[in-house]
């Protein structure tokens, strides 16, 4: 073999020699390269898994917070809503007392219409009365009170009567005789017809239809001036 033969020989081995090197280095490259993307994708997974958790922390911390905060507000509601309650609650007992007194009331404004009524009435016909005798010459002061002569001087008839002379003796008998045979407590001062008997004040007279010393129907009064 010639020296040209051996060195054509030489370039043809270091060629074959270089172009596997070649060969072996694109190959390394690549295996590199898969490494390092497998490395960066598992870098990248964990960095995702990490961020999920530390979002899913974050959610339940401000998750707490809102909860408490919520709890708070729900607590705050919870003492209003029961205020209010217990406010209406006394509202409306207070709304049923107003009622209650406002029946009342009016159950009173409507018998004191009746009684107002009814007095006017009986003065009407007081006033008839008065009228008729004035026309017909009847003395109105004239008594007659038929107890009084047809029992004499018993005094079965007069209960009030006898009672109260019975009290004359413990030196307060005449101002006792005086009492309201009614109320026993003011001065009697109306003078009762026909029967004239003075046996009650001023504001019982108003209520009474009859004498009450002898019973007889009131058809008049004079309100006596006694000093």
């Amino acid at each position: 073999m010639g020296v040209q033969q051996q060195f054509q020989y030489l370039q043809n081995q270091q060629q074959r020699n270089q172009n596997m090197f070649s060969q072996n280095m694109v190959c390394q490259v690549e295996k590199q390269r898969n490494e390092i993307d497998q490395f960066i994708k598992s870098q990248n997974e964990r960095l995702r898994l990490l961020l999920q958790e530390q979002r899913k922390q974050q959610f339940a911390v401000l998750a707490k917070k809102i909860e408490s905060r919520a709890c708070v507000l729900l607590g705050q509601k919870d003492e209003e809503i029961a205020k209010a309650t217990n406010k209406t609650m006394e509202l409306q007992n207070l709304l049923k007392r107003l009622e209650m007194e406002s029946q009342a009331w009016q159950r009173v404004a409507h018998e004191n219409e009746a009684m107002v009524f009814s007095l006017n009435n009986r003065l009407d016909q007081l006033r008839e009365q008065a009228s008729c005798r004035f026309n017909n010459g009847v003395d109105d002061a004239e008594s007659c009170c038929e107890c009084e002569e047809a029992m004499g001087t018993d005094n079965s008839c007069f209960p009030a009567i006898v009672a109260d002379e019975r009290r004359e003796g413990d030196g307060e008998g005449e101002e006792r005789r005086m009492v309201c045979k009614c109320c026993y407590f003011r001065r009697s001062c109306v003078l009762f017809l026909p029967c004239r008997h003075l046996c009650s004040c001023k504001d019982c007279a108003v209520f009474l239809d009859s004498c009450p010393v002898c019973r007889t129907a009131k058809k008049g009064s004079i309100e006596a001036l006694v000093s």
